[in-house]
């Protein structure tokens, strides 16, 4: 599906108008999210400056997950699929975080928090960075994987009894 990639200066308008609400017209997601679901999902992006952090952006892959990973027949690695913008880390780092993953990488997450000065609970916010997946899930499969029910309890706090 087409992606967006228009330059914003600001990277939460970036990733909430071309990650996140540009999902919305599209004829699945229509039809999985009501009217109060859209307001609760724009009222959560209005409020990502206030949820994340700021971080710098830079090149992502943009869709990273373990299966973008392959080897050639040397078994030179090469990645696949890229989904490619100048975007948070956190874009990459929350797929791979939110894919199942060995044990072992739990020691890159953490030494990687160290690194940047992360706060203890950072990963926690992987779950408003993951918003994107959903979003395309929803919009490409009938059957989403539960992706409709991950946004809708991720925007449950945003929600209004009646849009507007």
């Amino acid at each position: 599906m087409p992606q967006r990639n228009a330059w914003h200066d600001d990277g939460f308008a970036f990733f909430a108008e071309c990650r996140v609400l540009r999902w919305l017209p599209e004829p699945r997601v229509a039809a999985k999210l009501d009217a109060i679901d859209r307001d609760a999902l724009e009222r959560l992006c209005a409020a990502l400056p206030e949820l994340m952090p700021t971080r710098p952006a830079c090149l992502t892959h943009g869709d990273f997950w373990k299966q973008n990973v392959l080897a050639t027949v040397d078994g030179t690695p090469a990645v696949i699929d890229p989904a490619v913008s100048y975007m948070w880390a956190d874009v990459d780092l929350a797929h791979l975080w939110s894919t199942p993953h060995p044990p072992e990488a739990e020691h890159f997450f953490k030494v990687y928090g160290e690194l940047t000065n992360a706060e203890p609970d950072w990963t926690d916010l992987f779950a408003y960075v993951q918003l994107r997946q959903h979003l395309a899930l929803m919009a490409m499969f009938d059957d989403d994987w539960g992706s409709t029910d991950a946004v809708r309890a991720l925007i449950a706090p945003f929600r209004r009894t009646a849009p507007g």
